[in-house]
């Protein structure tokens, strides 16, 4: 590596301009990073070399030209393997799809090489995206680069161990219960779910339609704010993005005198270790130190959620895979342990179980929309203790001792978004005695993702772990 990896996609922008650095070159030492690096890591499931190297060639003919086609112009982007990538595999991380191949490219992935991005290869997904292990059923499961004794997360785990790891700038990543802020969390990246409908999910194998939500992990909180301009907007082929523009928030002061930040003890949804409630009340300090009011806000317990979500997701989930896909049950020995066990589990949801849950998400859904209405931004943790080793990836030992499933620990942190379809951004607060990353997450209203962009990049620079002071 020659620093570049240090850059992000503004620096890179900058000295791809000025001449500098070249596309392909950065290109070429992407690709030596990976090849030296990840048969451990296990981040990424398949690189596109010859393709990118033609997108980095021309990139720098018509930076020659004079031709810019945006700050995305030459910069390595990697997709997580759930979007399809022309003529790259299309398993989704299941031996259920062994030897499937991606005839067309998906939305978000057209609109990245439009403005001129890179396309570098697949990152590795938890299969089909169920499940926050990244953890393959053959036992190529990604690490954690902070670790490599530990799961970087998931499902989107490649994207964010990737980032992490200085490999790529940035990655396409999903979030359909915190599958984007719990591996950028863990990982100690920045990672953005925008508001649902935001990015067109054409393209993108789906694990619960009404959740789904393409983002993206990136570096910084300005890194994300340049590729979800580059993708947001409208597709004919998913009517979900059609949705209102993103509200402009304008210009803010670098001070957060004047701004309101929401903190609610009933979306607390488990103990929280001591290392991580401390990086959780530290950004908070800061917070009030920068001028913002904090303000607590009453909301329904954040059980009520998760038990919510959990009937929804599984639900729909089985859908797709009998009904739409057509491999459950009929291919249920291909699927790893995890995810077959949720889908035998998800037959038994019945219509009415699934009616009353959706019923109840309304309710739940409202009641985050007024809270978010008062204020600029909410704040939560994204993960209250140290994950699990990726050698008993599904349990963690929570804060009072015992050992617990990861999921039930976690994901009440993260499902209340998804619920609602509103954006959050996550950045890095702190570090465990584990040396770990410790995120936090700042959700706003929908529609308001610039603004939770805008005032995560003043937190990141402040707390100064990936944006220097």
């Amino acid at each position: 590596m020659t620093g570049w990896e240090r850059l992000g996609i503004g620096g890179l922008s900058q000295a791809f301009r000025s001449g500098r650095l070249s596309p392909s070159a950065v290109l070429d030492d992407a690709l030596a990073g990976i090849a030296g690096i990840d048969d451990d890591l296990s981040a990424f499931v398949a690189i596109d070399a010859d393709g990118a190297r033609r997108a980095a060639a021309a990139a720098d003919a018509e930076l020659q030209r004079g031709r810019w086609r945006g700050p995305l112009h030459g910069v390595p982007i990697a997709v997580k393997e759930l979007f399809d990538v022309a003529h790259l595999p299309a398993t989704y991380g299941s031996h259920v799809r062994a030897g499937a191949v991606a005839s067309a490219d998906a939305e978000v992935v057209r609109r990245l090489r439009r403005a001129g991005a890179v396309i570098v290869g697949l990152t590795r997904s938890h299969e089909f995206g169920w499940g926050i292990t990244t953890q393959h059923p053959g036992g190529a499961g990604t690490r954690n680069p902070r670790h490599p004794d530990f799961i970087p997360g998931g499902s989107s785990g490649g994207s964010a161990a990737a980032v992490a790891a200085g490999l790529i700038p940035a990655a396409v990543a999903s979030d359909t219960g915190g599958s984007i802020r719990i591996p950028a969390a863990l990982c100690g990246v920045a990672g953005i779910k925008p508001t649902f409908g935001r990015i067109p999910r054409d393209g993108c194998v789906p694990l619960a339609p009404s959740l789904d939500t393409p983002g993206f992990i990136a570096r910084t909180p300005d890194d994300l704010a340049i590729l979800l301009e580059a993708s947001a907007g409208w597709s004919a082929a998913d009517p979900a993005s059609l949705i209102p523009r993103m509200a402009d928030p304008g210009p803010w002061p670098s001070t957060l005198a004047g701004r309101r930040v929401g903190v609610s003890p009933d979306l607390l949804s488990t103990a929280i270790a001591a290392p991580h409630l401390a990086a959780y009340e530290r950004t908070m300090d800061v917070l009030s130190g920068l001028g913002a009011t904090i303000v607590e806000l009453r909301l329904p317990a954040a059980a009520e959620y998760w038990d919510a979500f959990t009937a929804i997701q599984m639900a729909e989930a089985y859908d797709v895979h009998h009904r739409q896909l057509g491999l459950f049950p009929g291919r249920a020995a291909d699927y790893g342990q995890d995810v077959r066990l949720r889908l035998e589990r998800a037959a038994s949801v019945d219509m009415g179980t699934y009616f009353a849950a959706c019923d109840r998400r309304r309710h739940l859904a409202a009641a985050l929309d007024v809270a978010l209405a008062s204020v600029d931004a909410l704040l939560t943790p994204v993960n209250p203790c140290t994950p699990p080793r990726r050698a008993d990836p599904d349990h963690i030992t929570a804060p009072d001792g015992t050992r617990q499933p990861f999921r039930d620990v976690l994901m009440g942190y993260t499902v209340p978004q998804n619920l609602a379809g509103v954006p959050s951004v996550t950045i890095r607060a702190g570090t465990d005695e584990m040396g770990l990353p410790c995120g936090v997450q700042l959700t706003s209203a929908r529609g308001q993702e610039l603004a939770a962009l805008r005032l995560a990049e003043i937190l990141d620079r402040e707390l100064g772990f990936t944006t220097p002071r």
